[in-house]
């Protein structure tokens, strides 16, 4: 709660600050035809338009990411209402589109992909248009209903949790256009607004929500059920008081035989079992383990797929990456931006995070310890979208690991570090367990996308967010008291996921 606020006030700041590249006497062509068709329902019009506006974008900011999904431009936030159906991936989002020169109050944005990789801008799917979501469209997710119908329950915001409702949007048109209505106006629980944020699923003929809020001052969360995903009942708090404050996105999600349960009050996690018929979650552990200790919040689990080994459920994780607005002046102001999708397993008594493996599509020009020069070995790798996988054994190093966006002058925007002693791993000293044995090899592996590195230890997490100059491409090694032993190391160039396919 605290993060997710705190970053919508440095949202508002940043739009305050200078007109930028927003004068419309001073807007560049495809920035103006986008604003032109924001509102449009014309899949075609709207996706040309914002391609065009996301490729101007990429060439004239060095900070815009070119293979973690943002907005066209402006303010982007929570995933939303992730689902694959059909073939398809939808995913809604958090976005405020500019309206005739101002940010919108929250929509749901919409992008669709056929893998993960490659989206496509659809129209923006829900606007604040009703007495119960005039202050924004909030947080929820999607399934499709008893009659095939693509069904969404999101939290309509008039008051913050003052005064919010829980409302339900259907389409008829195939996740093109919605109709709303509000389903959920009583709040049952003193402290906890009627609804904030969903996990939706069905077990029988019954679907159930769960919703974020809190119970005698500490978190909560909250079960509702429905027949028909228009009536609803409250039932309780399946789990409560583990941690203080209020939790935002509660997730409980069944993987190997166990149940997670997630939250958004600093991303904990507990793995424990669910009773079905008392409605109780029952941590093993009272202490949690944390899902990515960086600039990433608002993850969404709600989407799985069959394509696990041999056609099986997969459980995928999307998430924000937080951080300021892109400094440069020349463009429109943009913040926020989504990770890479993360396929999420259960082992050794812990969630295993791992990139969907579509991603190497992107791959682009391959560099090998085997023919890199081992004199310099460096030197000629230079890049801001890089993927990087790099293998250590620890030696007598008690620090080791990569330094990135190096500039002319030696200086590292970032730095991947593994401790040996402590077995943990971050980025510029913000560190977390890598839950390794000491002594095991150490296998780093690092998505740099200009602004965005994103790091993978073991199966654990990290997201940064990043500013340098344009001129800092530069890669290095690094090892602190002794040294560590490279013994494996692959580079690959990543292109943009926003070029044209052949």
């Amino acid at each position: 709660m605290k993060t997710r606020n705190a970053m919508m006030i440095l949202a508002a700041a940043a739009l305050a600050v200078g007109a930028r590249a927003d004068d419309k006497t001073e807007l560049a062509e495809p920035v103006r035809r986008f604003r032109e068709v924001v509102r449009s329902k014309d899949l075609e019009t709207f996706s040309k338009a914002a391609l065009a506006l996301r490729r101007w974008m990429i060439e004239n900011d060095p900070h815009r990411p070119i293979y973690h999904f943002t907005g066209p431009e402006s303010w982007i936030n929570d995933p939303n209402g992730v689902i694959y159906h059909k073939g398809k991936y939808h995913l809604f989002y958090q976005f405020d589109p500019i309206v005739d020169g101002k940010r919108s109050q929250r929509c749901w944005g919409h992008a669709a992909s056929d893998d993960l990789v490659h989206w496509v801008d659809w129209p923006v799917a829900i606007w604040p248009d009703s007495p119960h979501d005039r202050r924004g469209v909030y947080s929820g997710n999607m399934v499709i209903d008893d009659d095939g119908v693509p069904t969404a329950l999101y939290t309509g915001n008039v008051r913050g949790h003052a005064e919010c409702y829980g409302m339900q949007a259907r389409s008829h048109d195939g996740f093109l256009t919605w109709k709303k209505k509000t389903v959920m106006e009583k709040r049952p629980v003193p402290e906890s607004p009627v609804h904030w944020d969903a996990q939706i699923w069905k077990d029988g003929d019954t679907w159930f929500q769960l919703i974020g809020g809190r119970v005698g001052g500490k978190g909560a969360a909250h079960l509702w059920s429905s027949p028909d995903l228009d009536n609803w009942t409250y039932r309780k708090a399946i789990c409560s008081g583990l941690l203080g404050g209020y939790w935002e996105l509660p997730y409980l999600v069944p993987l190997g035989g166990r149940h997670v349960l997630l939250v958004g009050h600093g991303n904990p996690y507990w793995i424990g079992s669910y009773d079905k018929q008392t409605m109780t979650f029952k941590p093993d552990q009272p202490q949690p383990k944390y899902v990515d200790k960086g600039s990433y919040y608002s993850f969404n689990l709600h989407m799985v797929d069959d394509k696990g080994p041999g056609g099986s459920r997969r459980q995928l994780m999307h998430g924000w990456v937080t951080g300021p607005a892109s400094p440069t002046k020349s463009v429109p102001y943009w913040q926020g931006a989504h990770s890479i999708p993360r396929v999420v397993t259960l082992g050794d008594d812990r969630l295993l995070q791992a990139p969907v493996p579509e991603i190497e599509q992107l791959r682009g020009k391959h560099y090998t310890l085997d023919n890199l020069n081992k004199a310099d070995l460096l030197k000629d790798v230079r890049g801001d979208a890089l993927e990087i996988a790099a293998t250590f054994q620890p030696g007598d190093a008690g620090q080791f690991g990569l330094k990135l966006r190096v500039d002319q002058d030696g200086k590292a925007a970032a730095t991947v570090t593994f401790d040996t002693k402590t077995g943990s791993f971050g980025i510029s000293g913000r560190m977390q367990p890598s839950y390794l044995e000491p002594g095991k090899p150490v296998t780093i592996r690092v998505f740099l996308d200009r602004s965005i590195v994103e790091v993978y230890v073991n199966g654990a997490a990290q997201t940064a967010r990043i500013f340098p100059g344009p001129d800092a491409l530069g890669l290095q090694l690094s090892s602190d008291k002794g040294a560590a032993k490279l013994t494996r190391l692959e580079i690959w160039r990543i292109n943009s996921m926003w070029s044209r396919r052949d």
